[in-house]
């Protein structure tokens, strides 16, 4: 990709960063802007883990808040009840992220690329009951835990990135998925500008919050990534 378009990109990108989804209520719903987002998902974990995952009897994740994030991610419905999945998503995440949440800043690149594919995995069978719903439980997981390496994705992403690759075809499951990502993210990376944009959503502990894991993560280069692919 040329270095130009790159950089309007990457400046794109970080004005969107902020931006409410036009897919969403009249469009000025700060919560589905990609901040609000990642604050939301990533934010109410870490607090919940500061406070011995105590919530006062309520859902980590509020039903409103899947909701949004399938109107901003233009996720089909397939008739899911919100409520039903909220409390799925507080099951997961007790079982499976809970024991573990201060243990994944500590593993090696390879082993958060292993622990990112089984937490799909189990996701898409403990959330939505099937393997083959890897693509909502990748947006989830995309939001929820900024410290893996999880790449979401959709139809498009799905057939542009099989393309740059020049393969016959697109992936088939998260796993391959993941391993062609891999391959172009890395091709791409080093056109990729490091997290320079502000965190606006929340109030300033929550701010805060999301700029530590931004700092400390690869999530902003991922989120580049996928923007690049999409424009």
């Amino acid at each position: 990709m040329n270095t130009d378009i790159c950089k309007v990109t990457a400046q794109r990108t970080i004005e969107e960063w902020h931006q409410p989804s036009p897919r969403v209520g009249s469009g000025h719903d700060a919560r589905s802007s990609s901040n609000g987002l990642l604050s939301i998902f990533y934010g109410s974990l870490e607090h919940a883990a500061h406070y011995q995952w105590l919530n006062a009897g309520r859902t980590l994740v509020d039903k409103t808040y899947l909701n949004i994030l399938w109107q901003a991610a233009e996720l089909a419905h397939n008739g899911y009840d919100f409520t039903n999945m909220a409390s799925n998503l507080d099951a997961f995440v007790r079982a499976q992220l809970e024991p573990i949440w201060y243990e994944l800043d500590l593993l090696s690149h390879e082993e958060k690329q292993q622990q990112a594919i089984k937490l799909i995995q189990q996701a898409a069978a403990e959330v939505f009951g099937s393997g083959y719903h890897e693509q909502h439980a990748a947006w989830l997981l995309f939001y929820l835990c900024p410290q893996l390496p999880v790449f979401p994705f959709n139809a498009a992403l799905q057939t542009r990135i099989s393309t740059r690759l020049h393969q016959p075809q697109s992936a088939t499951n998260y796993l391959e998925y993941q391993q062609q990502c891999r391959q172009l993210y890395s091709r791409m990376l080093p056109l990729i500008q490091d997290f320079n944009a502000s965190v606006e959503y929340g109030n300033e502990q929550e701010r805060k919050t999301v700029s530590k894991v931004l700092r400390g993560s690869d999530w902003w280069q991922r989120y580049c990534f996928i923007k690049q692919l999409l424009a």
